[in-house]
């Protein structure tokens, strides 16, 4: 399985919390600067088991074969990715009154593990209580060969809205960077859309 979240809620501790609720899955992040490679070890000594790491690295995941991946993951075969990174290849998904950049990375490697694409998100539902959010995978036949990029955007973005729209003060700001009102005319020019974006100045 690959679950996919956005910048949402508490999304730095979803990983120890499916953990501490028997989901084994290895999330995938940039890698962890020098300085603070020490404290990523012993957070991934306090999150068992210890042969399966809390975290994969994109260059990790990038540079291993696929045989190696699944390796890794051991019986679990469960990865993490955030789908509204600013990194990698992008596309855009008109929904509702905006258009959604989002990363293709997770729906290209759920892909090629033939793994089944779930929406999770976390959120805080009061003062140190939180409730993590499945959605519906997406239809196996969106990640045909060629995958439909905008079905799965569709669908994934209808499964999230379903808790953002519950608590919509837990948005991050970089979830919120990466939705573009449409044009006033309505008719969304994505190739537009994207030189615009990629092409603004990014905010310090």
């Amino acid at each position: 399985m690959v679950g996919v979240s956005l910048h949402f809620g508490p999304i730095a501790t979803l990983p120890y919390w499916l953990r501490a609720h028997g989901i084994v899955q290895t999330s995938v992040r940039t890698p962890a600067i020098d300085s603070l490679k020490g404290l990523t070890i012993y957070q991934f000594s306090l999150s068992p088991p210890a042969d399966v790491p809390v975290f994969l690295s994109t260059s990790e995941i990038s540079s291993r074969p696929l045989s190696s991946i699944r390796k890794v993951l051991g019986q679990s075969q469960q990865l993490g990715m955030l789908i509204d990174v600013d990194r990698g290849k992008q596309f855009y998904v008109r929904f509702e009154d905006r258009l959604f950049r989002m990363a293709t990375g997770a729906i290209r490697l759920a892909q090629t593990l033939d793994a089944e694409l779930v929406p999770v998100l976390i959120a805080e539902t009061s003062t140190w209580k939180y409730t993590i959010h499945f959605g519906a995978p997406v239809p196996q036949h969106y990640l045909g060969n060629p995958p439909d990029m905008q079905a799965i955007g569709t669908h994934l973005l209808q499964e999230f809205s379903k808790v953002i729209t519950r608590y919509p003060e837990q948005c991050n700001m970089r979830l919120l960077r990466a939705m573009f009102p449409l044009p006033e005319d309505r008719v969304a020019d994505l190739s537009a859309v994207f030189h615009a974006a990629t092409s603004a100045p990014k905010p310090n």
